[in-house]
Order: C-alpha cells, then structure tokens, then sequence
C-alpha cells in the first residue's frame, strides 16, 4: 500500500522543485487542495477569496471525484465563511444542515445539506481568503486541529496565493501557468440565503421583507427636507433609523434630539426657540433654543406622541410659517432645519393632535416589533456577542428555533439584555433547554424538561406560516411566493400544524 506521507511528498516536489524552466504554479493548488480534502474525508474543497464588494472569487475547487465545482461560489455557506475568515485558527461547525445560518445560496427546498463544515482561514492574502471543506456524510473530523502534514499545506497554498499575487504586481503580462482554475466572474453580492433580503441605511439593517421598499425610498428623499413620521414600539430602532436618515442627508451638524415627553409646558418655547437676554429674571444672556441649534440640519422629536398640548401646538406654528421669534424677542427667524419625528403607533386623536401629524408625515414608515421579524433578533445577538466575545458561544439549531419563535416583547432591547446574558453565562454552546433557561422561561432546577429539535423547529415553522398567511391576507398564492415553497407544500405543512386550510386561525392546532 502506498505510503500517504511518500504521495504527500511527492506532490510538493512537483510544485516546489519543477522541471527545468518552469516555475511554481497556481495550477499545483487543485492537487494540494485534493489532498487535503481527502485528508479529513470531506466530500468538497474549495479555495475561496471574498472582497470588499461581497463577491467571491474561487482560486480552485475540487469534489470526491477531483473533479471541478460547477458554480462553487453559490454553494458557499456564507456566514461559515464570514465566522471562519475572521478567525486566526481552523473553525469547524458541526450540525451544519440543523444551522439556519449555514444555508447557501444554492440551496433549494428538500436538498441534502451538508452535515459539517470546515473553514481554513489563509493568512496574509489580500483578500479574506480560506480553504473551504464540507461534507453531506459523516461527523467529520473530530476536531479543527491540523497535523503537521495538513498544516503544511495549507501554508503550501497560502504560499502560492501570495506568489502569484507578487507576480502580477511585478509583471505586465500574466504566464500562462499563472491562470486560475476557475477565473474571476462577476457575482451577485452574497446575501444570506433563504432569508428576506437585507436592508441596510447607515447603522439601521433589518432582514424584514416589510422595510425592504421603504428603506429604499429613505434612501432616496434622505438628502431633502421632506419630514420623516417613524412609528414603532420602543425597541423597534426608531432613533437608529432617524440616525440614519440624518447621516444620509449630507449634513455636517449633529442631529438635535429633544425628548418630548420630558418638556414642561412652561419651558416649551424656550427650550424649543431659546431667548432673548433679559426676557426674565435669570436670564443675564441671550440663550438659543434647539431651533438655533440644529439650523441647517435635523430636529428630531422623540415620543412626539407623548409631548403637551403646547409643545405640539408650537411646533405646529413653526412647520406650518417655517419661522419663530425667541422668547422677549422682536425679530422673526427662519427656522432652517429638517424635522423628523418617531412616535408609537398613533390613532387620530390619541397622543398627537391630527394637523401636526400630517404636517409631520411627509413620509411615514412603519416599524413592525421583532416578533414580526425575529430574524433580526439574531443578528443583533450574533453582532453583540461578536463584538464582546473573541471566541463567541455557538448557538445550536434548537437554540436558534426557540429564538426565532419567540415573542419579543421589548424587541431590540430584549435581544440586547438576551445577548449580555449570553456573554456572561460562560456556556461554550447552547441548545435549546439552555436558550429557555436564558430567555427567563420554565426550566427549572431538578425538573426534566426535554426541548427537542424537532419540536422547537416544528413551532418556528409553523410561526413563519402563519405570519406569511397574515401578510398576504390569507392568500395563499402569496404566501407560497413569500416562503418559496409550491402550494401543495404549503397545505401539507399547514395540515401538519393544525392550521385551518379555510382561513390564517392562529388558535388552532
């Protein structure tokens, strides 16, 4: 039998001492990676760089039978890739195909996903650049550990890459040796796959399908003065977002925020126009308002919905002529500011008076709570424990199902405070009874309460069902669309959760 160690090195001889007038080639990584591959009986390797723009680039692609991968950049896990490039050591994720995160692109309702995943990181590459393995057989390896020989070459490869990255910056032709096995193409930007499509204005990004429309048209009436009326409970990301509007609008002033429900009727106008000096007792010196402060930027009134009756009557006054006079003072002023406002869900006569709510909605937006859009939850909580934790907890797949299945009640904050929890529990992974444990719910000391995967997922599933069913109003046909399964599909799993075929019930079942 042939010894691996003997076939290992003759492999690297052909790379490193090649024939007389050739040179080390980016064609000796598809071997290297063939050997590797076979080295923890993964079924695919993959070299793989991802830019700046979210494109990937494969360097070489092998599968079981050294063949090529066709399309292998669409059937990259990208957050596997993301958690693996970012590290400085091999990251391996098991359970990949109960991981929600780990889809690809590719991947279509029904197909066998693969069971675990291997990510190499490669250092000193331009480009965040990894070998990436996986299989759809197996538990893989048993740990992310390399031997000498794997460790080797993946160095090999690493070497190679930063070879013919010196090259072309020394050469203006390319050799024919020097060409990549699989060119660079233009490529969608990665999304994470079989999610709603990810938005994103300044600091404020959602997963929601709901905000997918309306964040675009932010985007575009940000650079004007039109008033933004945003609505939403607390915790939804209202001041984020108004943030964000006041980033995108060119300004180089800071946005003004006052917090209207903290202003006493007999301070309105001076705290909103300031005032002249003298115009009281202590008032030894002119004194501008928040007016004056954000001329020529934005004003955002907060919990509008909870300011007096004169605070809301000034500000009517003011949106309506667009001038003000301080307090004791003669002289009308313009006031040069754009106004945005965030409120609660408002109901015509509740909160806010109905004239100063139109003249506040130029544009109004809605922000639906997390339990509309609990994909977002996660991501708040895998960008907080990223950003405390150098070697974050993983999150297993009934941990994930719970989360998304949960109600949310103060939202982002509720992610938030979930996260710190998280951070400080000191859990190296977390399922499902865990997860309960952290969210406050009923696993309690000595009792044996089993959360099953199949169980926490089958309660996730059906949650997405039926919010796909409210949305479009219980047509159906729109809910296949929005979920991207076929009809036949949606009524099997409809009948499997006890949801009425008739009408969107969520009492039954």
């Amino acid at each position: 039998m042939a010894n691996p160690d003997d076939d290992l090195l003759s492999l690297i001889s052909g790379v490193f001492l090649p024939k007389k007038g050739e040179k080390a080639s980016l064609q000796a990584v598809s071997p290297l990676l063939g050997w590797l591959r076979s080295s923890f009986a993964a079924q695919r390797g993959i070299v793989v760089s991802c830019g700046e723009t979210g494109n990937y680039h494969v360097w070489s692609s092998r599968n079981a039978e050294g063949r090529k991968i066709a399309n292998a950049d669409t059937t990259i896990s990208h957050h596997a890739f993301e958690q693996g490039s970012h590290s400085t050591e091999p990251v391996l994720f098991r359970d990949s195909h109960l991981d929600r995160r780990m889809r690809t692109p590719s991947e279509t309702e029904g197909v066998q996903r693969a069971q675990w995943i291997l990510v190499i990181p490669l250092v000193n590459q331009q480009e965040a650049t990894s070998i990436y393995l996986d299989s759809k057989f197996g538990d893989g390896p048993g740990d992310a550990e390399l031997d000498a020989n794997q460790a080797l070459v993946v160095s090999l490869i690493g070497s190679l890459l930063e070879l013919d990255h010196l090259r072309r910056n020394t050469t203006s032709t390319v050799q024919p040796t020097d060409v990549v096995e699989e060119p660079s193409k233009p490529v969608e930007p990665i999304k994470r796959p079989n999610e709603p499509v990810l938005s994103k204005m300044g600091d404020f990004t959602t997963h929601s399908a709901l905000l997918k429309k309306p964040i675009e048209q932010l985007k575009k009436i940000a650079p004007t003065k039109i008033p933004v009326l945003i609505q939403g409970e607390s915790g939804t990301g209202k001041e984020l977002l108004a943030r964000a509007i006041h980033q995108a609008s060119g300004s180089d002033t800071e946005m003004v925020v006052l917090h209207c429900g903290t202003v006493t009727e007999s301070l309105v106008e001076i705290e909103l126009f300031g005032n002249e000096k003298g115009a009281f007792t202590d008032a030894q010196q002119e004194r501008h308002g928040l007016i004056d402060r954000a001329a020529g930027g934005t004003l955002l009134l907060d919990a509008i919905d909870e300011g007096s009756p004169a605070l809301q009557a000034a500000l009517l006054r003011v949106i309506e002529s667009g001038r003000y006079r301080r307090v004791a003072g003669t002289e009308e002023l313009e006031a040069d500011i754009r106004i945005l406002a965030c409120a609660s869900a408002i109901k015509h006569g509740a909160g806010i008076r109905p004239d100063l709510q139109f003249r506040l909605a130029g544009f109004e937006i809605q922000l639906p709570p997390f339990r509309d859009r609990p994909e977002d939850s996660l991501m708040i909580i895998d960008q907080y424990i990223a950003g405390e934790m150098s070697d974050p907890p993983r999150l297993l797949a009934d941990a994930q199902a719970l989360l998304l299945s949960h109600h949310w009640p103060g939202n982002g904050w509720d992610a938030i405070h979930l996260a710190r929890r998280i951070c400080a529990s000191g859990l190296r992974s977390i399922d499902g009874a865990a997860m309960q444990e952290l969210l406050g719910g009923g696993v309690q000391r000595g009792e044996e309460i089993q959360i099953g995967v199949k169980d926490v997922l089958g309660r996730a599933e059906r949650e997405v069902i039926l919010r796909a069913l409210d949305q479009s109003g219980g047509n159906k046909s729109e809910a296949c669309q929005s979920l991207g399964i076929s009809r036949r599909t949606l009524y099997r799993r409809m009948q499997k959760h006890g949801i009425s075929l008739k009408s969107p019930d969520r009492r039954g079942g």
